[in-house]
């Protein structure tokens, strides 16, 4: 071997590699350069990424945190497991005569000939766990519930009225922890939303009532309900919530069970309201648009609680133009643009759905 062609070479290479280094080294400054550039830019012009964990779609917000579901895989019937602790909740000593406010006002209104929400029991969640079976990690959830009532739910809803000390429950209660751990007494409500499609493929949307108690005067879902300790709850047993938003079906769009195919997409909290629920989505095996138009005009249970009943072709393009309408933007539900987006991807998934509407946004000039 000769010695001197081996130290030739050991020269070499190390010549390469400290040009290599210093080609390298300016390179990465340069692309660092750019790159923080770029971020400058995009932060003066306010353009990276919010971070959001409500539902938002486009320019569109709703203060609605999806706690379990993504519209693509189910929560079987059999993976809801309900348990009812029979104490009631209990109000914070200065919340009582709030609640004594409210019977006296519903009182009042009910002896003027007035409308006045009546007292029903229902419940509070106290309680909300996920678990993942072993074989395709479907969810199981365990939700737990406490009795409680109506004007108890009015009381809780007063979130921005000043106690004594000048703060609010939604400053002493609401802001030092997370939607999901705050007391069950701000947890009185528990409404199921569905929504439907017809056998000829059209997303039914109804107008709330301006006399409902919850964000009247809003579109929102084809059908709701909320969990009824009386009529939900047989003797003392637990309610299913299937069951639940099969009755709401029936009562405002009478529509029997045997008429679809029903299957639950995720729970929900509303952050601004501090409201449970669980949304559903429901095929139609034969009835249209048309039928449905036909039966509300014979007349349904609890037709007064919407005021207009429309169609929509349910399909990525035309369902995003209706959220994203300047007649519809601002005068959703909290729960209806979550609620018919999950819907999407569970027909189409989800994929489809987020490439479709980015098309759409985009064509909107909305992204």
């Amino acid at each position: 071997m000769d010695v001197s062609s081996g130290v030739a070479g050991l020269v070499l290479g190390a010549l390469m590699g400290l040009l290599l280094t210093v080609f390298f080294e300016d390179y990465l400054k340069d692309r660092r350069s750019r790159v923080g550039r770029r971020v400058r830019r995009l932060v003066a012009r306010g353009g990276l990424p919010e971070q959001r964990a409500e539902f938002h779609l486009g320019p569109l917000k709703c203060p609605m945190l999806i706690v379990e579901g993504d519209g693509e895989q189910v929560i079987n019937e059999q993976s809801v497991r309900v348990v009812v602790d029979h104490d009631p909740v209990e109000l914070p000593a200065e919340m009582v005569p709030w609640r004594d406010e409210v019977a006296a006002e519903q009182e009042r209104r009910r002896a003027a000939g007035e409308h006045a929400f009546w007292n029903g029991p229902n419940y509070a969640v106290s309680g909300f766990t996920v678990s993942r079976t072993a074989l395709d990690e479907s969810p199981e959830v365990a939700l737990r519930l406490r009795p409680a009532d109506y004007y108890t739910f009015l009381t809780a809803q007063q979130l921005d009225r000043e106690f004594a000390d000048g703060t609010t429950p939604r400053e002493r209660y609401l802001a030092p922890t997370t939607p999901l751990d705050v007391p069950d007494f701000l947890n009185c409500s528990f409404g199921t939303n569905v929504a439907v499609i017809t056998a000829d493929n059209l997303l039914v949307v109804q107008q709330r009532s301006t006399r409902v108690g919850s964000q009247p005067g809003t579109w929102s879902s084809s059908a709701n309900e909320a969990l009824s300790r009386q009529l939900d709850s047989r003797g003392r047993s637990a309610p299913n919530l299937y069951d639940v938003m099969r009755r709401g079906i029936v009562e405002e769009l009478a529509i029997e069970e045997t008429e679809y195919h029903l299957e639950l997409l995720a729970f929900t909290i509303d952050t601004r309201r501090q409201q449970w629920g669980a949304l559903f989505v429901a095929f139609l095996h034969d009835l249209t648009g048309a039928d449905l138009v036909e039966r509300r005009s014979k007349g349904v249970a609890d037709k007064w609680e919407h005021d207009r009943m429309e169609f929509e072709a349910f399909e990525v393009a035309p369902v995003v133009r209706m959220l994203l309408s300047p007649q519809r933007r601002d005068r959703w539900s909290s729960v209806g643009p979550p609620l018919f987006y999950l819907a999407l991807i569970r027909k189409y998934g989800r994929a489809h759905v987020e490439r479709r509407a980015a098309v759409e946004l985009r064509r909107l000039g909305l992204k």
